[in-house]
């Protein structure tokens, strides 16, 4: 039997995403240029962009001031990154960020709360509600375009249902998230894995529009990353990818909250830290260098070495183009600058060119989320 192809109406909205994306990665960019990019005839790229215009998602920014002869200049076009905006929502053990966005990750209000995990989730949901609401309140100018809610948690997540399956050190059962905060807020909610939506935002804003194959790794309060081929989100089966925090680093050592023993994060996760030196994660910078000032880091010097090793085995099987830092214990360049010390020991290559700190660090606290929604639009 011939295998049906897609009809108009999937053409139609692929060729749009084509042509957001290329503006996106591209800005500012004119018409005929995005033809020759994604490779539509100039007619087809013309009639869609008038239509995003109309919609208010593409916006006409002047002329190219680089073009060549006499003929009539190129009007370039950008995002109108305000277009829309969304409430972000980024649950972790410790604390839960929530803020209102537009699409470029520019936020217009933040608040912070502590993440109750004795608390029922439904319990927390429903207060976390109630925040959003009073949030978008304060905003009415903006009531118009919030588009909806984006949800950001640890663990593994089910996209098609809208749940947490297993919030590693939020909550032990599978939570309807979605559908309990569209319920309260009456908006459209979407779900990811909070490194996962970190590395979109890295495709979005960050380190991915300059190279294709990335491992990001976010440190604080426990230890995750996300893969990136090829420009591309890497989950592997049931969205499990990367989970280099649950690397067994010790034979029957600590239980982890992933269910099994000896992960690394049992060694370098901030709880396992704080237990040697009390500390407040965003203060790990100022006590790791006082520790080294006064020869009391050997707890400290033992997790970074053990994190830089699992890095490089984990570098040698990916082979990334450039490893991105982000985290709150990652937020001190003495901390970072001793980590890559430990990874070029092992491998020479493996040193601050190749290992970055990502640009995006000021706006972690709600990047993430904001850019799974942006995903989305695009």
């Amino acid at each position: 039997m011939r295998k049906a192809g897609m009809n108009m109406a999937q053409v139609k909205k692929q060729n749009r995403s084509s042509i957001l994306n290329c503006v996106n990665e591209c800005e500012p960019v004119s018409r005929k240029d995005i033809a020759d990019l994604i490779g539509l005839t100039p007619a087809a790229v013309t009639q869609i962009c008038s239509e995003l215009i109309q919609e208010g998602l593409l916006e006409e920014q002047g002329f190219e001031t680089q073009s060549v002869g006499a003929g009539r200049k190129k009007v370039l076009l950008n995002l109108n990154y305000n277009c829309y905006y969304v409430i972000t929502v980024n649950i972790e053990s410790e604390n839960t960020f929530l803020a209102i966005a537009n699409m470029k990750g520019d936020c217009v209000e933040q608040q912070t709360l502590v993440t109750d995990c004795r608390e029922k989730p439904e319990t927390f949901l429903t207060q976390l509600a109630g925040i959003c609401r009073q949030m978008a309140a304060n905003h009415a100018d903006l009531l118009p375009r919030i588009a909806g809610v984006s949800v950001a948690v640890p663990g593994v997540v089910d996209r098609e249902k809208g749940t947490s399956v297993h919030a590693y050190g939020v909550w032990s059962r599978e939570v309807e998230v979605c559908r309990i905060l569209e319920e309260q807020l009456r908006y459209p909610v979407w779900i990811e894995n909070n490194v996962n939506a970190l590395a979109m935002a890295e495709l979005l804003y960050g380190f991915g529009r300059r190279y294709d194959n990335l491992l990001l790794i976010k440190w604080g309060p426990g230890v995750g990353s996300a893969i990136i081929i090829d420009n591309q989100l890497y989950e592997g089966r049931h969205g499990k990818a990367g989970e280099l925090g649950h690397f067994i680093v010790e034979r029957n050592g600590e239980l982890c909250s992933c269910g099994r023993r000896g992960c690394l994060e049992t060694k370098v996760s901030y709880q396992a830290l704080a237990r040697t030196i009390p500390f407040v994660q965003e203060e790990f910078g100022t006590v790791y260098q006082k520790a080294v000032e006064d020869g009391q880091d050997e707890v400290f010097q033992e997790a970074i070495e053990l994190f830089a090793r699992t890095i490089v085995n984990s570098m040698t099987i990916l082979a990334p183009n450039r490893v991105v830092l982000c985290g709150s214990l990652f937020r001190d360049r003495a901390v970072r600058d001793r980590l890559i010390e430990a990874c070029s020991g092992y491998e020479p290559k493996y040193n601050s060119e190749r290992i970055l700190y990502s640009t995006l660090a000021d706006k972690e606290k709600y990047i993430g989320p904001a850019a799974v929604f942006v995903r989305s639009v695009l």
